[in-house]
């Protein structure tokens, strides 16, 4: 797979510059639907579409629609995707006969932002990620009026209706085309802004909700940064703190003072999701040299690992996970190894000054020191070396 996949960038890249074969008779270039072949799912030959590129990766991770896991498929979405973006860049007549009426279109929208803020709901690298997309939205919109009116010399409305029809290929993109998912009522009564303690307390009377139903709404509303009597009342009513894929506390990271309330009413430091992940993974990549601190004051296990290969195999072939695992390919990778991918020295540091072990090597035989190189961390890899540690010459693997 990864040579045949070489080979085809090694193709696309041979081709000319795909913004100067469009510029050629870009009508002629996109009524040629064969043409999408030409792009690679990142191309950004053109200024725009390399401004938009921060909301299509968010959307790429959202979707999570991997080569590891689904190969060609990956491929002609994206290739697809992209072609329709150039399209509406630059022919933006041929593309607005592509598009659905008004109508449909807005329910279409509608429907998926509905079902987006569901699935934020489902974990807190859901949420943050739901977020980063939100934010990169809302950038993209008047960046895309004003080049259709500066660029293309359309009018106010009609750049306003092309910025909004082409964020929203990159929302589209982002919560694919099947949804299957179930909201409880509770929760959904907790979407609306209004909801307050007292009518939380007389749903709670009237509906009296299962225990799954009071343990989904209270990482709801620690998500939703509701306050400790409203968190207290759902947790006397028999909310779970360590139950599901991931804890109360995963869903509190960003928040200091909900983070130590749960601790102190018995939510588990050390409490690992699907993957093997702890609270502390997710500190690590926060960047929060506070956060990781105060977690590992409080008993976090600096030295926990990810799921390891056997573990990972258990689990793909149950069958039942909402999630993949097949582009998990670092299994066993320690706290520190993350770390080294995604945190900093001062984290580093505190890692090891707590007992973190600098030998350990995951199931591909990759170390901290490897992982430092993946970030490009020049300090943090030159401080791994001065203890010892060595990095290896790995060549053509992928990483997470």
């Amino acid at each position: 797979m990864k040579k045949i996949l070489i080979f085809a960038i090694f193709c696309i890249f041979s081709y000319a510059n795909i913004c100067d074969e469009i510029k050629k008779n870009p009508n002629e270039f996109f009524l040629d639907s064969s043409n999408k072949d030409l792009f690679l799912k990142d191309e950004n030959c053109f200024y725009m579409a390399k401004s938009l590129e921060p909301l299509r990766e968010v959307s790429a991770k959202i979707r999570g629609l991997d080569i590891d896991c689904d190969g060609s498929e990956a491929i002609n979405f994206w290739q697809n995707f992209q072609f329709v973006i150039y399209k509406a860049l630059f022919t933006p007549e041929i593309y607005k006969t592509t598009l659905k009426d008004a109508n449909s279109s807005d329910l279409e929208v509608n429907k998926n932002r509905e079902y987006f803020q569901i699935w934020a709901l489902q974990s807190f690298d859901n949420y943050e990620k739901f977020n980063l997309f939100n934010s990169l939205y809302q950038v993209a919109v008047p960046m895309l009026v004003d080049y259709y009116k500066d660029d293309l010399g359309y009018d106010e409305g009609s750049a306003i209706f092309y910025a909004s029809r082409v964020a929203n290929e990159y929302l589209k993109a982002a919560v694919g085309s099947f949804k299957s998912y179930q909201i409880d009522m509770l929760n959904k009564s907790l979407l609306n802004t209004k909801f307050d303690i007292n009518l939380l307390i007389n749903h709670l009377y009237t509906y009296k909700p299962t225990e799954i139903e009071l343990t989904n709404a209270l990482k709801t509303s620690i998500l939703l940064n509701k306050d400790k009597e409203f968190i207290q009342t759902l947790i006397n009513w028999g909310a779970n703190l360590n139950f599901g894929h991931e804890n109360t506390l995963f869903y509190a990271l960003k928040n200091y003072d909900i983070l130590k309330f749960l601790l102190k009413n018995g939510a588990m430091i050390n409490y690992k999701n699907s993957f093997g992940k702890t609270p502390i993974f997710y500190a690590c990549e926060l960047n929060d040299e506070k956060l990781v601190a105060f977690l590992i004051q409080n008993g976090a296990d600096v030295n926990a690992k990810i799921i390891s290969n056997y573990e990972k195999i258990a689990l793909s072939s149950s069958g039942s996970l909402p999630f993949k695992l097949c582009a998990l390919n670092h299994t066993s990778k320690s706290l520190l190894m993350h770390a080294a991918k995604y945190s900093n020295l001062n984290i580093i540091k505190l890692l090891i000054q707590n007992g973190a072990n600098i030998n350990e090597v995951d199931d591909m035989g990759y170390n901290a020191a490897d992982f430092a190189l993946q970030n490009n961390d020049l300090e943090v890899l030159r401080y791994l070396e001065s203890l010892g540690l060595k990095r290896h010459n790995f060549l053509g693997e992928y990483y997470e």
